[in-house]
């Protein structure tokens, strides 16, 4: 099959997440199994993502043509500000704004492409790269939506130009199986699949939980509440004054200047680390003992994932789609309810008591094993071969 992804929603070159990784794990994944992908982004520069791509794998940015950009990723001024003005009322009509506009400039560069080089089937990465897609392009290539949020908090800011585009899509994947019944209501008509995000065998297993350091792996940001998980740690601190914390992922954002300040403010530099991006996130886990993410919202979250291969018990909260599907309570880690006092809790049982880290966390390395790449990649294929066949 060719393969095209569309990746217009975010930024492209060099980011670090979540959708980005999915992205280079399915390209190269493809690639693998003798299929021909590409990736068309858009950016305000051309270069390669942060994640290991195969070079097999062909890239074009719709803002570029012959290394020069010839389209702009921003709203004019005055567009802007309207947008900006329209958020405070509604997201849907900010959306809506940005789609309209955007979708006249990119839907024109997409159609040359997609017209000039044969695709049997395209994966669009988010609402607005289906509907620049389909809209906008005017394509008449089958399109597969991929979700990478909880539908539940994701569907209801979708504009009405963007259900209008993903409804004529041939099938949407969701990542997991709370969130069909949400979907199918919103998308009576669309077949949509369950498929999990894969997860990477460790290249090496935990065999001791003696450390003394809880890690929480994602970007500084209001969705990933780690200034609540800071808070709770300084509870505990003078309990267990050998313990740590490390904060890792880009932390760049108005929020990570926030968690940082709040750090400094209390006087928790030695204990509490902002350690930034790294490409090994595995050598994180191993030196950690407990993984702790405090999300309000996932869609599958890779980390808690990655850190369950490697036989880490997670502690997030239970009403954040996307862990408490990954996460057995009092089983696999634990799943709290949204207070600092119940968060602590959970986080001194497994500070306490090495043997309950151990017996956890294994049982998460058993657990996971069921998003095996093998096993979600035969699915993808399955899913994209019904649809070209057909």
């Amino acid at each position: 099959m060719n393969i095209t992804i569309a990746h217009f929603g975010t930024y492209y070159v060099g980011m670090s997440g979540g959708v980005e990784k999915v992205t280079c794990q399915f390209a190269n994944a493809m690639i693998k199994r003798g299929h021909h992908v590409t990736i068309l982004y858009r950016d305000s520069r051309e270069g390669s993502p942060y994640f290991y791509l195969d070079p097999n794998v062909k890239q074009h940015n719709i803002l570029f043509e012959k290394g020069k950009q010839i389209i702009s990723d921003k709203l004019p001024f005055p567009l802007r500000i309207c947008r900006e003005i329209a958020r405070l009322f509604s997201q849907k009509a900010a959306q809506a704004i940005n789609a309209r506009y955007k979708g006249m400039q990119y839907g024109k560069s997409i159609k040359k492409y997609l017209d000039s080089h044969p695709t049997d089937i395209i994966i669009s990465c988010s609402a607005p790269s289906t509907k620049y897609t389909i809209t906008d392009a005017h394509c008449q290539i089958p399109v597969i939506q991929m979700i990478h949020a909880d539908p539940e908090i994701q569907f209801p800011d979708f504009s009405a130009a963007e259900k209008n585009a993903i409804s004529q899509c041939k099938a949407m994947q969701i990542l997991t199986a709370k969130g069909l019944s949400f979907a199918q209501a919103m998308f009576p008509s669309l077949p949509i699949t369950v498929i999990g995000n894969p997860i990477e065998p460790a290249p090496e297993i935990k065999t001791t939980y003696e450390e003394q350091i809880i890690c929480s792996v994602g970007n500084l940001c209001p969705r990933k509440n780690q200034e609540f998980l800071v808070k709770a740690f300084e509870k505990l601190h003078s309990d267990f004054p050998d313990w740590t914390l490390e904060l890792w992922g880009g932390n760049s954002s108005h929020y990570g200047k926030k968690v940082k300040a709040y750090i400094q403010n209390h006087q928790l530099e030695q204990y509490v680390k902002i350690c930034g991006k790294t490409q090994n996130v595995n050598d994180v886990y191993l030196h950690s003992s407990i993984l702790a993410i405090p999300s309000i919202s996932e869609g599958f979250p890779l980390a808690v994932g990655e850190a369950m291969a490697v036989g880490l018990p997670v502690i997030g909260l239970k009403a954040c789609g996307g862990v408490n599907s990954l996460v057995k309570n009092n089983i696999t880690g634990y799943l709290t309810d949204n207070t600092l006092s119940d968060y602590i809790l959970a986080l001194r049982k497994l500070m306490s008591d090495t043997k309950l880290r151990q017996k956890l966390g294994q049982q998460g390395y058993k657990d996971i094993q069921q998003y095996a790449p093998n096993t979600i990649w035969n699915k993808w294929e399955q899913l994209m071969l019904s649809i070209v066949n057909n």
